[in-house]
């Protein structure tokens, strides 16, 4: 055998993909209702948090990129998809003439309101097994989204 380890289990990585995937498949089924993908309530939700954070000028589809830590592409597809939805507008910046600001119509923002709540709900029960490790947990998690 060409691994270095003897189970499975003992692979980080794997473990990882084992359980992004359930966790994924709890997420699918709080949005479903909704007729939002995880990507699509992501990059919705996250404009709409960020907007009320107050950006300089507004949020742009980078920032909203590099907050989700998504590829801009696949960002600018992902939004292209809520703009047609009509979930999100794009509007000119106001002091960069190659950027657009992105913001939630009125429709986006009670979508994002009610999805977050679903996807919360859904992260709660999935997550409570966890128990008294949950701040160390928390912590490797940040740690790791903390690389480039």
């Amino acid at each position: 055998m060409d691994s270095e380890f003897k189970e499975a289990k003992q692979s980080p990585g794997f473990l990882l993909w084992q359980v992004t995937n359930l966790w994924q498949r709890e997420i699918r089924r709080a949005l479903d209702p909704l007729e939002l993908t995880h990507p699509q309530f992501v990059l919705l939700f996250s404009t709409k948090w960020l907007n009320e954070r107050g950006g300089d000028g507004g949020v742009t589809q980078v920032q909203l990129a590099q907050h989700a830590k998504m590829d801009v592409n696949v960002t600018s597809q992902v939004l292209r998809t809520l703009e047609k939805k009509g979930y999100i507008k794009r509007s000119p910046h106001p002091r960069d003439t190659r950027a657009n600001v992105i913001t939630t119509t009125p429709a986006g923002s009670e979508l994002a309101s009610r999805a977050v709540q679903a996807v919360e709900a859904a992260d709660r029960s999935f997550f409570s097994g966890i128990g008294e490790g949950k701040r160390e947990f928390m912590g490797v998690l940040l740690q790791l989204s903390q690389r480039p």
